[in-house]
């Protein structure tokens, strides 16, 4: 119904944002750990899932689309619904989360309020192995980013040692390359 809402961000809240486009103002539920990376009087894309209940409306947003992905395969899952859903990805972005399914780490899941031992168990049985489109997907533009700053000049090792500090799927390649490149830089006086 709703793939995405392109507006000025309005209102920046830990875990929600308002977005006005076309004279109506969009409250939209967001992972807390996105609100960093929105700016109020900013143009924002948000990609969007619609929850429709007996008693609520609600949006939920996401800054990508494979994150919102990952959210309606989780509100699938028996037992978790959009709001455990969005304190999942609250807590860890869908990298980490992803090795976290990978590696069937239990403990790590269950440090989510509301997330047993039962309940990250269905998720890993829900989810590993479906999943392995969205790691390709990291897995491919990670090593691109590397490639690119070998070309520029610096050792493998060291590129991609300032590489997982920087990485996030959520921020663009232009600025985690700069953002690599104002840690090498500093690091060797280039």
């Amino acid at each position: 119904m709703l793939d995405f809402i392109i507006g000025k961000a309005v209102t920046v809240k830990q875990d929600r944002v308002v977005v006005q486009t076309g004279g109506i103002g969009y409250s939209i539920k967001i992972p807390v750990r996105l609100s960093r990376y929105i700016n109020t009087d900013e143009e924002v894309q948000i990609y969007t899932a619609l929850i429709l209940k007996e008693e609520l409306i609600e949006i939920y947003g996401f800054l990508d689309s494979s994150e919102r992905d990952l959210f309606e395969k989780l509100i699938k899952i028996s037992g978790i619904g959009p709001t455990m859903a969005i304190n999942i990805l609250s807590t860890y972005d869908r990298e980490t989360l992803l090795k976290i399914i990978e590696d069937e780490d239990i403990k790590s899941l269950s440090k989510i309020p509301g997330v047993g031992k039962k309940t990250a168990q269905r998720i890993f049985l829900e989810l590993k192995g479906v999943l392995p489109s969205l790691k390709y997907e990291r897995d491919q533009r990670y090593e691109d980013l590397l490639s690119a700053l070998v070309s520029l000049g610096y050792k493998r090792l060291e590129a991609k040692e300032v590489l997982e500090k920087v990485y996030n799927n959520e921020k663009d390649e232009a600025t985690i390359i700069k953002e690599a490149l104002s840690i090498l830089t500093g690091k060797d006086g280039k």
